[in-house]
């Protein structure tokens, strides 16, 4: 079976050959790192969302990649990106979504977000229609290109990407002034959920047609470790009929898997997700008090990813061991269970101690 097999396969809870075995993803400087450690050359550090060489680490590892299909999101034409201040440690700068963050030029994870182009209703309206508008425009240059080559390879799965009705508002206007606008201007956020929802109807039908994806990804990051950043009722109220259109849509269109993506405990909102249509879930963060196997026993048909705690890898053979005795053996029992680290790959974790994690997966810890 090849990567894509698996997953498909995975995903109807039928067997496999061998564990389905996914990263998100790689931090800069742990490929960085890892080249200091003895990566041979000419491995390359993978792109997620462009057509990326067979020698990158993915390839390296022989473990399966998400390569995602994007089309602009946000605004059009974007803003013009901009030095605000700049020192030998970090960057301040506005970027193309007109956001202005501060970006430190070592040991870069997250950055630090200062502001955001939305901050009232009179601003949506002003920048509403470089958000909605021009669908045409909103596809790469190469698009036919990279259409031809989704619908050829074989190598990766692949996975239409985009911004949940959480996550997308977030972006316009920052966690905490989106959270306030819930209670101060529901219409607006009412306005901008069914906007996005149209424009997702509008965009993705011509882009699934013309591509064929393995599955629908939708990034959200809606919770932190003590549990959601709303509650279900505002869920219920603002997202889940805008979730039931979504994916009712894109099963009409083919696509079977719908994949949403939240770090933190998103234990009170999977029964809402699942409602919405949702068929699985990723990364399962560990120290935010999510275990995969509590979870497969509750939810029996739901489509896991994730769930193995990274930092186990910072630390010897025997943690590795540990951590996967207890999340592997009984999820691939279950099946509908792809194998990965509750984040993307760290800086900390020592291409000895990756390589050994990999093999390990692979062999189901023979």
């Amino acid at each position: 079976m090849n990567n894509r097999q698996r997953f498909h396969a995975v995903m109807q809870f039928q067997p496999v050959d061998r564990p389905c075995h996914v990263e998100q993803g790689f931090w800069e400087q742990t490929y960085q790192r890892w080249v200091a450690e003895g990566l041979p050359p000419g491995v390359a550090y993978p792109e997620l969302f462009h057509r990326s060489p067979e020698n990158d680490l993915f390839g390296y590892f022989d473990i399966a990649k998400f390569a995602y299909i994007r089309v602009e999101q946000y605004f059009l034409p974007a803003f013009s990106e901009y030095t605000l201040e700049e020192t030998e440690r970090y960057r301040i700068y506005r970027n193309a979504r007109g956001v202005i963050l501060r970006e430190m030029k070592e040991n870069v994870s997250m950055p630090h977000f200062i502001d955001y182009p939305i901050k009232t209703r009179a601003d949506y309206q002003v920048l509403r229609e470089r958000l909605v508008g021009s669908p045409e425009q909103r596809f790469p240059a190469d698009w036919e290109a990279v259409a031809a080559h989704f619908r050829r390879q074989e190598r990766d799965i692949v996975g239409m990407h985009m911004d949940g009705f959480f996550g997308y508002p977030r972006e316009l206007m920052g966690v905490e002034r989106l959270l306030l606008t819930f209670y101060d201007d529901p219409e607006l956020i009412a306005q901008i959920i069914a906007d996005r929802l149209q424009a997702n109807l509008q965009l993705y039908g011509h882009a699934i047609e013309e591509t064929r994806p393995d599955f629908a990804f939708i990034w959200e990051d809606m919770s932190y470790k003590n549990g959601p950043l709303i509650s279900p009722t505002m869920f219920r109220r603002f997202l889940l009929p805008a979730y039931k259109e979504l994916t009712a849509f894109l099963k009409r269109m083919g696509v079977r898997v719908i994949l949403v993506d939240s770090d933190g405990n998103i234990e009170q909102l999977i029964p809402l997700w699942l409602e919405g249509g949702v068929t699985g879930l990723l990364p399962f963060e560990v120290r935010a008090g999510m275990d995969v196997t509590g979870v497969r026993k509750r939810y029996p048909t739901l489509q896991i990813m994730g769930g193995i705690e990274k930092h186990c890898l910072e630390k010897d053979r025997a943690n590795i061991d540990a951590e996967l005795e207890r999340v592997l053996p009984f999820m691939q029992a279950s099946g509908g269970y792809i194998a990965s680290l509750d984040h993307w790959v760290h800086s900390e974790i020592s291409l000895e101690n990756f390589a050994y994690y990999v093999e390990k997966v692979r062999n189901n810890l023979r």
